[in-house]
């Protein structure tokens, strides 16, 4: 029952209609018998400013930040973790008596999910995306200790920025270099909003997919284009729900104090995707 000393908990996005975070927040809640609720909050960008102070005024005890906001929201925030410094970009916010704290538990997430099913280590990896997303994924790899992380992106002029060139591991190339490097590539990672909607296409040409590279795509809403066309040659793949779970876990200990039944969200988000 919800009272009035009930914690409220939510994610900021925009569209959020997608998420499956109030799914798997709330049954780990009412699993562990606590007196929070997790909602969904539609976000503008223009209205950015104003959530961030709602979650002040209501007292929000933390939210999580989704496609478009986790770089726009880091300003808006008394102090961020220092891996959310490197990457640039928050997807955790903590409310401590109206002093809100940024966390990227993305990095976390994903290297959870694929080290589950590849090694990263001296691995050469390719990546679609040089979003929030996409800085979080490439410090993990870059911790995992990889070879060579080549990064493209079709907005060339954010590309060139990417973490600011500060990893020798990373190449910045032009979205035309993509077939000539993904020759080379161990790991192929499609970290874009590419394949979220019905009817989207692959981020990549099936022909340029071959079954001794790993695919993964952090879509986690619906079996993407991607991840059909890596079946159909036989390749090894992951998709992003994985990552969702571990990443809210991650969050859902920070605001709560308490570690969820992972295994239980991951087979309450299946059962209902």
């Amino acid at each position: 029952m919800i009272s009035s000393k009930t914690k409220i908990l939510g994610i900021f996005g925009y569209p959020i209609k997608h998420s499956l975070s109030p799914l798997m927040h709330n049954a780990a809640i009412e699993k562990m018998g606590l007196d929070f609720i997790y909602l969904p909050f539609e976000v503008k960008t223009d209205n950015l400013s104003n959530a961030v102070n709602a979650i002040r005024i209501f007292n929000i005890a933390g939210v999580n930040v989704t496609i478009p906001h986790k770089e726009n929201i880091v300003k808006y925030l008394d102090k961020i973790s220092a891996a959310a410094k490197k990457i640039g970009a928050v997807n955790t916010i903590v409310n401590k008596n109206g002093k809100l704290s940024g966390f990227n538990t993305d990095c976390y997430g994903f290297l959870k999910s694929i080290s589950e099913k590849i090694t990263p280590k001296n691995k050469n990896v390719l990546m679609l995306g040089c979003g929030g997303v996409a800085k979080a994924i490439a410090l993990s790899l870059i911790g995992s200790k990889i070879k060579r992380l080549t990064v493209a992106d079709i907005d060339t002029e954010k590309a060139k920025h990417f973490l600011e060139g500060s990893f020798p591991q990373i190449k910045i190339v032009k979205t035309s270099q993509i077939p000539d490097e993904i020759k080379s590539a161990d790991i192929f990672i499609n970290a874009t909003p590419v394949g979220m909607k019905v009817g989207d296409c692959s981020p990549i040409d099936k022909k340029y997919l071959r079954k001794n590279l790993f695919v993964y795509d952090v879509i986690y809403n619906r079996e993407t284009q991607l991840i059909k066309d890596a079946k159909k040659i036989g390749a090894a793949f992951a998709g992003g729900l994985d990552m969702l779970v571990y990443q809210g876990a991650k969050s859902f200990e920070l605001w709560t104090g308490k570690i969820p039944p992972v295994e239980f969200m991951k087979k309450v988000l299946r059962k209902n995707l």
